[in-house]
């Protein structure tokens, strides 16, 4: 298909066995090095080489304008490098160029891309699955994606609830945690006319503090969620009035722990 198109540039193969290996230096200015970055992209690389892909930017002179966490990364694990060599002279301008116009995936990106993957129909069935819970119900990716890993991790917690396995297809999904999805996003749907005081905003309920709070102290054993809707109806709550993910889940307590009365 490509074989009558000029090519501009090559994409040249650096070994360890190479001088110009270890010697790749930095131009003046650049961000410094990431460590923790550094760790996820040779993490990555273990799995498969793929700077063939996104070959690292080099001036003239071996200095990386582009992928200097990718090129710690290959030299840590001994492996080859893929790099392209610009005769530019203004080499910062285009290092400047290629970090503010990059955009990272979002966990919605994520989602579309396996959504769209006709060579694995089960992951294509499974993220669209997955969609149509996120399109019906107003919570957020990271929310989402946290309850459909509560069921299996039996923690709540949103740093570490499920995104990096949802970025790589691997969303956990099926007769064991379906029913627990569902439960779990109708009562976050119930919260929105449980109020008979003031009702809790739409603005309230869209907010993932306000979900992750409430995510909290559902994967709390003993805490009840109908005892705690029961109340809310006869209360008054400050969850409209409060930001932090702290304050709510102390409120949504509070709220639990009140004793029964009858409505006016």
């Amino acid at each position: 298909m490509f074989n009558k198109l000029k090519a501009t540039l090559s994409v040249l193969e650096v070994t360890p066995k190479d001088k110009l290996y270890y010697k790749l230096g930095k131009i003046k200015g650049n961000r410094k090095t990431r460590r923790a970055n550094v760790a996820r992209i040779r993490k990555s690389m273990q799995k498969r080489n793929w700077l063939n892909c996104i070959p690292i930017i080099v001036d003239m002179a071996g200095r990386i304008i582009d992928g200097q966490h990718r090129y710690e990364a290959a030299v840590s694990l001994g492996i080859p490098i893929s790099i392209i060599v610009v005769e530019d002279e203004d080499v910062g301008s285009i290092a400047i160029a290629l970090n503010t116009n990059k955009s990272n995936w979002t966990l919605n990106n994520f989602a579309h891309y396996w959504a769209e993957q006709e060579d694995d129909l089960k992951i294509a069935q499974l993220y669209q699955k997955y969609l149509e819970y996120y399109k019906a119900n107003r919570v957020t990716h990271g929310v989402l994606i946290a309850i459909f890993n509560l069921q299996t991790s039996r923690h709540f917690s949103i740093k570490d609830g499920g995104n990096k396995e949802f970025k790589e297809g691997r969303l956990p999904y099926g007769t064991f945690n379906e029913l627990h999805i569902q439960d779990t996003l109708s009562k976050l749907r119930k919260l929105g006319t449980a109020s008979l005081y003031r009702p809790i905003h739409p603005r309230t309920m869209k907010k993932q503090q306000f979900q992750e709070a409430l995510l909290q102290a559902l994967a709390v054993p003993c805490f009840d969620f109908d005892k705690f809707l029961s109340n809310l109806c006869r209360t008054q709550h400050t969850f409209n009035m409060l930001a932090k993910k702290s304050d709510m889940y102390d409120e949504i307590i509070r709220i639990e722990k009140k004793s029964r009365k009858a409505c006016p």
